[in-house]
């Protein structure tokens, strides 16, 4: 890390797109205010789209000197879909960090600074900023909630040296970091290239830090519909398996909690089953709170209601299903 110390770094934006055409303007209309005085580039690569995602990511080229376009190749060795796309912008970039964001996310004007910020202050090649969905809706409240819960979690986690994974809608990693995995285009290909990347940077020695700070706070579209929103985690699932069981168990743990909870109620002095329960949901609120997030405060109820059946939904489809559906593609889940 010291190299990157020693002078400022220069910085290239990834923004991968595929099907994009609700979300991408949004997206790079928040890059372009950014407020970082240094040297940065954004590059914006088309998937193979059937909508506007081209036109648009072309129109703001124009507009921008330094937004650059690139296409999509069908395939490279045997690598696909969104790692292709990050594999492609990386072999062109200038920049000595790499930061990532994905097409549905709007970022902060001080994204960029804050993101360098986090790495120099904390000595590390790797950070993830903070994502959740604006909560404007009981749907999206609910699932700004669950993006949430975890990254609070991870964010004291990782300040013990205690990281499980970049998390790809918003993440930097440096230049050296990256090319010492290999990069995406060597990376054996996964349907979550955001653990693959992590993965091979930690085993070559290279350190994360999570940020929950309203600084990194990218806004992402919400899933519209409950389907979506179960494949989409049965998505992160296949990377999560991937994870050593020294580290599923905090899944697995809290799967287990309420079943459990439930249990003592028969088994337990039943005031001490509820003093349990009572802290569970202080700690969600007090993670919600930490990052200003009052108005979710009103959804956590319900929210501590439907974990356990969604999640469990989620664990049962990932089980049973064979291949993954998911931006018009399918891919098989092993």
């Amino acid at each position: 890390m010291e190299d990157f110390m020693m002078t400022e770094p220069s910085v290239s934006v990834f923004v991968a797109a595929r099907n994009e055409e609700e979300n991408l303007e949004a997206c790079l209309k928040a890059l372009s205010v950014q407020n970082f005085s240094g040297t940065w580039e954004v590059w914006i690569a088309d998937d193979h789209s059937t909508d506007r995602t081209a036109e648009i990511g072309l129109s703001f080229c124009r507009q921008f000197p330094h937004f650059h376009f690139l296409q999509v190749p069908d395939s490279q060795n045997n690598v696909h879909g969104k790692a292709l796309a990050l594999g492609c912008m990386a072999e062109v970039a200038k920049g000595t960090v790499f930061l990532v964001c994905d097409a549905d996310m709007q970022m902060p004007p001080g994204w960029i600074s804050s993101m360098l910020e986090a790495m120099t202050m904390h000595k590390v090649d790797l950070v993830n900023g903070t994502t959740s969905t604006d909560g404007s809706n009981w749907f999206s409240a609910l699932q700004a909630i669950d993006w949430l819960l975890p990254q609070g979690t991870f964010a004291w986690m990782s300040h013990l040296g205690i990281t499980y994974t970049a998390m790809g809608n918003n993440m930097g990693i440096t230049r050296k970091a990256y090319e010492a995995t290999g990069g995406y285009l060597k990376l054996p290909f996964s349907l979550t290239e955001d653990f693959e990347l992590f993965k091979h940077a930690r085993n070559q020695g290279f350190r994360l830090i999570h940020e929950y700070d309203k600084s990194v706070f990218g806004i992402s579209a919400p899933q519209k519909f409950i389907g979506d929103w179960v494949t989409q985690h049965v998505r992160w699932m296949v990377g999560f398996m991937q994870l050593p069981f020294s580290q599923q168990w905090v899944f697995y743990g809290q799967l287990l909690f309420y079943p459990l909870l439930v249990l003592s109620l028969f088994y337990a002095w039943w005031p001490l089953v509820w003093v349990i329960f009572g802290l569970k949901v202080l700690y969600d609120a007090l993670v919600l709170s930490w990052i200003s997030q009052f108005h979710l405060l009103l959804f956590l109820p319900v929210y501590e209601l439907v974990w356990w059946p969604s999640y469990m939904i989620c664990l049962i489809r990932y089980l049973t299903s064979g291949r993954i559906s998911w931006k018009g593609r399918e891919w098989k889940k092993g």
